[in-house]
C-alpha cells in the first residue's frame, strides 16, 4: 500500500499511526505535483491528504475512512474497542478530533506567519483551543486510553493534535494546559511504538516548519 501524504500532515500522521498500529506494510509518498495541485486532484478531486493506494491502485481518501477501511480489511489487531456502545464511543470521540479540535488548532497556524498578531489575538485562539481540550477530557475519561484500555480509532488523531497545540501555543508565547485526566494518556502515547514512530516524521516536519515560517512580532 502507499499512504500519499506529507510528514507535516497532521492527518496523515493520524493515518500512519494506524497503519503501524496493525503491522501493515506501506510506503509513504508525497502527492504528485503537490498539496491541492491539479496533478494532485486528477486523483483526488479534493485535494485532500491522506489518501491511501492499494494494491490494485484503488484510492481511499479521508482519514477517519481509511482507518475504518483497515479496521474491516485487517480486523486484529483492532483499532475497535469490543461492545456496540464502546465502538460508538470510539467513533464519537474520533469524530470529536475531526470536527472540533483540530480546528481549534489549525486556527492557530496563521498566527504563527503574522508578525502583527497580539497578546488579545493569540489568547482568544488558544483560549478555544482549551476549551475543547478540556471537552475532551470530561468526554473521553481516558483509561488509560481514550477509549478505554487498548489504542483505538478516537487515539489517532487527538495524539497528532493534542501535542501541535501545545507546541504551538508555546511557540506563539501561551501554553496549553492538559487536564489531569490526560496525563496518563499522553504517557501512553509516549510509550506506544505505533503512536512514537507515527509521530516521529511529524515531529521533525513540524519543527522545521516552525523554525522556517515562525515570524517575531513586529514592534511598536
Amino acid at each position: 500500500m502507499i499512504l500519499w501524504g506529507l510528514p507535516v500532515s497532521t492527518y496523515t500522521a493520524k493515518v500512519r499511526i494506524g497503519l503501524l498500529a496493525k503491522g501493515l506494510r506501506f510506503e509513504e509518498r508525497a502527492p504528485p505535483g503537490g498539496y491541492r495541485s491539479e496533478a494532485w486532484r486528477a486523483r483526488v478531486p479534493t485535494g485532500t491528504i491522506p489518501a491511501l493506494e492499494l494494491d490494485d491502485g484503488t484510492l481511499i481518501a479521508e482519514s477517519e475512512v481509511i482507518l475504518e477501511h483497515l479496521e474491516e480489511v485487517c480486523p486484529q489487531p483492532t483499532l475497535l474497542p469490543g461492545t456496540p456502545l464502546q465502538r460508538a464511543q470510539a467513533r464519537f470521540l474520533a469524530r470529536l478530533h475531526d470536527l472540533h479540535l483540530e480546528p481549534r488548532v489549525r486556527a492557530l497556524f496563521p498566527l504563527v506567519r503574522d508578525a502583527s498578531r497580539t497578546p488579545p489575538r493569540v489568547a482568544e485562539a488558544l483560549a478555544a483551543l482549551q476549551a475543547q481540550v478540556n471537552r475532551l477530557a470530561v468526554l473521553a475519561r481516558p483509561d488509560p486510553w481514550l477509549a478505554g484500555q487498548a489504542l483505538s480509532v478516537a487515539d489517532c488523531g487527538h495524539s497528532v493534535a493534542v501535542r501541535l497545540g501545545a507546541r504551538l501555543a508555546d511557540a506563539l508565547g501561551g501554553a496549553l494546559h492538559l487536564p489531569q485526566a490526560l496525563h496518563p494518556w499522553l504517557e501512553a502515547g509516549d510509550a506506544h511504538p505505533a503512536v512514537t514512530a507515527g509521530l516521529a516524521p511529524w515531529r521533525e516536519a513540524t519543527e522545521a516548519w516552525l523554525s522556517h515560517f515562525l515570524v517575531p512580532v513586529a514592534s511598536s
